[in-house]
């Protein structure tokens, strides 16, 4: 999943040759992060 920074919109496919929002062509897009989160031992 990617996120684009200007309209907000969540998508989840992107050309490999352009990297931009499909619905507002804004440049700067995020990947999403996953909402499961690691815990570690520490040692």
């Amino acid at each position: 999943m990617y996120k684009c920074l200007k309209c907000g919109k969540e998508f989840a496919d992107m050309p490999k040759d352009q990297v931009r929002c499909p619905y507002c062509a804004y440049r700067v897009v995020l990947k999403a992060r996953s909402e499961v989160t690691k815990k570690i031992k520490a040692r």
